[in-house]
């Protein structure tokens, strides 16, 4: 049945010095994990609640709709919903908090931030949490999150990075980036890496080739040339690198890649957006040149095996954009582009199990907690 689309700096307050000496345990214990959410062993089904970020709609008319934090029980019940602010763009948990990244409508339009919530009640620890950019003279434009030993690391659409430390969420250190349109972030072999979609010069998104490297201390920067448009990029359980390219929409099509000892290499294609399980990465497309807007599917073991992910039963108008893994039962969350649905199959591609019809538009991406 075809789906309606729906188009629809403050400081942290620190209760107790036995709260930070909590996060501060929890983020040691969570060091020991990939830097997105954890994966643990699929057969343990005990988290309490979802966690789903939409983004809302980016300069759609003449103002934005604002995205929004939405949180549910287990059984998929809402329970509370937060305005987050103009373009929710990213959202991760460490230790015991949940950090969003608001991107604002724009490089200069300085609406753009960081937010904090208790990951346990999903109630906000801060306000947007803004910080000047180091390049572009305006405050922050984020991207994407991730993080490791005490901080979170973000990237910055100028063509930067920075991080925070995770107990009054200080600017720690910064550096603006040989690049510009910086997206996908991830901490990996204590590096930092990040996408970035447009080269030095470059005044619109797209043309980038480059994932910078860095040392943790954002210090100094190293480049990787890879192909054009890159996005996002995740470590696996096996310590494998991967990232996914748009290409340039026409001839270049979307697809995933892995780092190698001697540079990259290509697995699949199609691939808008990924997320990884416990066994294998799970990859969603749109096929835009289709009359009905196809959503392609598809499973990739860690051998490097890809399968169709589910042929038979994705409901009409998916439009498949984001893809979110439970780590706690391995369920795949497959988040709508410009309309309102999170579409949840079974890891063997079943489903889907549930459609949960959020109300807001880009369901961006799920974490779980227990």
């Amino acid at each position: 049945m075809k789906k309606n689309l729906l188009f629809c700096a403050a400081c942290a307050l620190i209760v107790a010095l036995g709260s930070c000496t909590n996060d501060v345990l929890d983020e040691v214990l969570d060091d020991s994990q990939p830097t997105e959410e954890p994966t643990r062993s699929t057969n343990d089904t005990r988290w309490l609640h979802a966690y789903v970020l939409c983004e809302g709609t980016w300069k759609a008319g003449n103002a934005s709709i604002p995205g929004y934090l939405i949180k549910y029980d287990s059984l998929w019940n809402e329970i509370s919903r937060t305005q987050v602010g103009d373009t929710g763009n990213a959202l991760i948990k460490y230790g015991s908090k949940l950090y969003c990244a608001v991107s604002g409508n724009g490089l200069t339009a300085d609406n753009g931030g960081i937010r904090v919530f208790n990951a346990g009640t999903g109630t906000a620890l801060t306000s947007l949490i803004q910080y000047d950019d180091p390049k572009s003279g305006h405050k922050i434009m984020p991207r994407h999150l991730a993080a490791h030993g005490g901080k979170v690391y973000i990237s910055l659409y100028s063509g930067a990075v920075m991080s925070i430390d995770t107990l009054v969420y200080a600017k720690q250190n910064s550096l603006a980036l040989a690049a510009t349109y910086s997206e996908g972030i991830c901490v990996a072999n204590d590096q930092v890496y990040v996408c970035n979609s447009g080269n030095a010069n470059d005044t619109s998104a797209g043309s980038g080739n480059t994932i910078s490297v860095l040392p943790l201390d954002l210090s100094e920067e190293d480049q990787l040339t890879i192909v054009s448009n890159p996005k996002l990029i995740k470590q696996a359980p096996d310590g494998t690198i991967y990232f996914n390219a748009l290409g340039n929409y026409t001839t270049e099509s979307s697809a995933l890649y892995k780092l190698t000892t001697t540079g990259y290499s290509q697995i699949t294609d199609q691939v808008g957006g990924f997320g990884i399980g416990a066994d294998a990465v799970y990859t969603a497309d749109i096929d835009w040149m289709s009359m009905d807007y196809d959503t392609h599917l598809k499973k990739v073991t860690f051998a490097g095996v890809v399968s169709q992910f589910n042929v038979s039963t994705l409901p009409d108008f998916m439009f498949g954009y984001s893809v979110s893994v439970n780590p706690y039962n391995g369920d795949v969350c497959i988040g709508q582009s410009m309309g309102q649905d999170l579409n949840i199959f079974k890891s063997d591609g079943t489903g889907p199990t549930h459609t949960i019809e959020t109300g807001v538009a880009n369901v961006n991406s799920v974490v779980f907690a227990n």
